[in-house]
């Protein structure tokens, strides 16, 4: 009897126990659903803001965006939502906000791009005039709303209700949306946007707003502030020949040359942009002088943000670039573009003279020198330290020696870097490198760049090896020139190097003297098929590939195995055929 009694208990209780189980599944499910709807709304409701949004910008009808984000919001809540939902970092809100944004800028650019058309059409010669552009605007969008101005090889145009403004090019093409900075403390590297103090930390860098922020920094450096270890950030791209680049185009300013220095001078005729614009003057101060400068020189950390500084222009007699002088400092994440001169010392894209680490940078400003000119740096030292992913495609000139299209003498290590502008050296000119200043290695280089020197030794990666310089994984396609008359010392190389590994060189070659297809030192596994003209006294591990199927040329490279791992090497680049029909990386 009591077996019996358990028997039917344990079958009760298995009983409320599917139940049980029954009732959780229907819970869980109408808990998963409300997720689904409740997720499915959100989706709804955005999409729904977004064509609002577009709706109210382009026809300027319907409900106000505080009207329907205020019924939306109520919805939202009535429909369980939290309101970190709603305002948080990701909430509605915020994307509301964002999709009106984004809408404006396209409205914007649609309504520039019709006008940039336009203007090009009704001029005869197919060019943009400022007069024109501004007619075609005013029709698009009323008049006073925008303001197109010309500013020598591009025009900016602002909207002036979104306080935005955009770039045109002369070829019509419309760049991307920039925001108007107002600096409320110009001239003051050490205040942020909103007042706050920053530390020059890396999580507070000083920061560069405007062209007197530019200018104040330059002056702190020569004053004796060497910025050791502290960080320095380019907030916004900054335009010399551009109003928009000032943060008060009104003050009256003076260039002390004691000081070497510009100063706010109220009894001056000339504002800065006149100024540091007037190429019969010496236009912007470099950062810094010299290297062995103890007290002038910089030494922090300068990144460039993936910022532009436009139409650079420097005179001057002492070491020229951005910065004329640095010690063991790096500069990043930054393109030049302009005219960079010293009369008598040294000039880069980027730094006249001394050792330092730069990444990411391009240059496009014309670089001459007295001395030695590099598209980033002109005169490193022993200690050069590191080029990485740069690329110059300014025009680089020296009066003597050391002349390169990245650097006119350094050490270290240069890495994917390569050259498009021109070079020219009275001696030791190179597409890469001019000369060695110190132990170095290339790797994964190239020179499209035509390299000439007036006197002695041109080559189309390093012009001459005053020490140990490795090339690795590189090519050259410019044509390389010496009209020299030593006979010495008057050479022409594809390459040049004292150790040349895996490189080609597809440039004619022209000397007085003597050309060699790669270089005249230790030559492996390196190609050419070039004109040369000249005494050929090339050696060593070269094969002429004229006769050579592309793809198979393209397999000998990519075929180059170490020494002692029997393998590819990790750190260099492999390569492809290229449109042009010759190698280049992948």
């Amino acid at each position: 009897m009591e077996e019996i009694k358990a028997r039917k208990q344990q079958k009760e209780n298995h009983k409320n126990q599917q139940e049980r189980r029954i009732i959780n599944q229907k819970y869980i499910n109408i808990k998963c659903e409300e997720k689904n709807q409740k997720n499915h709304l959100e989706k709804q409701i955005q999409k729904v803001v977004k064509r609002q949004i577009e709706n109210k910008v382009k026809c300027q009808k319907g409900i106000t965006l505080l009207a329907l984000v205020i019924t939306i919001i109520v919805l939202l809540i009535l429909a369980g939502i939290t309101i970190s939902a709603i305002t948080g970092e990701n909430g509605i809100i915020k994307n509301a906000g964002k999709a009106k944004e984004e809408a404006e800028i396209a409205n914007e650019k649609e309504i520039l791009e019709k006008a940039t058309v336009q203007a090009m059409g009704n001029n005869k010669y197919g060019n943009i005039e400022e007069a024109e552009l501004q007619d075609e605007l005013d029709k698009e969008t009323g008049e006073g709303k925008t303001e197109a101005t010309d500013i020598g090889e591009e025009f900016e145009v602002v909207f002036k209700e979104s306080n935005r403004y955009y770039t045109v090019d002369k070829d019509g093409n419309v760049g991307e949306a920039q925001d108007i900075i107002n600096d409320k403390n110009p001239g003051d590297i050490t205040v942020g946007q909103d007042g706050e103090t920053l530390a020059g930390t890396e999580a507070e860098p000083y920061e560069i707003w405007c062209i007197e922020d530019l200018v104040a920094f330059s002056k702190s450096v020569s004053e004796g502030k060497d910025y050791y270890n502290e960080n320095i950030k380019l907030m916004t791209t900054l335009n010399f020949h551009s109003s928009l680049s000032y943060s008060d185009t009104n003050n009256k300013y003076k260039y002390d040359e004691t000081a070497n220095a510009y100063i706010i001078d109220e009894s001056s005729e000339k504002t800065l942009k006149e100024l540091i614009t007037d190429e019969n003057g010496v236009g912007f101060i470099p950062i810094g002088m010299s290297s062995s400068s103890v007290e002038n020189r910089f030494r922090g950390n300068f990144d460039g943000g993936n910022n532009e500084i436009k139409n650079i222009y420097v005179n001057t007699k002492n070491n020229a670039g951005l910065f004329g002088g640095i010690f063991l400092a790096t500069v990043e994440n930054i393109k030049i573009s302009g005219s960079i001169n010293s009369t008598d010392g040294s000039a880069g894209g980027l730094i006249g003279n001394g050792p330092a680490t730069i990444r990411n940078c391009s240059n496009e400003a014309i670089v001459k020198a007295k001395q030695a000119a590099g598209g980033f740096v002109g005169e490193g030292s022993w200690q050069s330290i590191l080029l990485e992913n740069c690329y110059n495609t300014g025009d680089i000139y020296s009066e003597s020696s050391n002349a390169g299209g990245v650097a006119g003498s350094f050490a270290g290590k240069i890495n994917n870097c390569y050259n498009l502008g021109n070079i020219e050296g009275s001696a030791y000119t190179g597409g890469i490198l001019g000369n060695v200043a110190g132990k170095i290695e290339i790797v994964n280089g190239f020179n499209q760049g035509n390299v000439k020197s007036k006197g002695w030794i041109a080559g189309g990666i390093v012009g001459f090896e005053y020490a140990e310089a490795t090339v690795n994984n590189c090519y050259n396609i410019g044509n390389i020139t010496t009209e020299g008359t030593i006979v010495v010392d008057v050479r022409s190389k594809g390459i040049g190097g004292t150790y040349i590994n895996n490189c080609y060189n597809i440039g004619d070659l022209q000397s007085t003297r003597a050309c060699y297809a790669i270089g005249d030192k230790t030559i492996n596994n390196c190609y050419y098929s070039a004109i040369l003209v000249g005494e050929v006294e090339d050696a060593g591990n070269i094969e002429d590939i004229s006769q050579l199927d592309e793809k198979e040329f393209v397999n000998l490279l990519n075929s180059y195995t170490n020494e002692g791992e029997q393998t590819y090497p990790a750190e260099w680049k492999k390569w492809k055929l290229g449109e042009e029909g010759y190698p280049v990386f992948e």
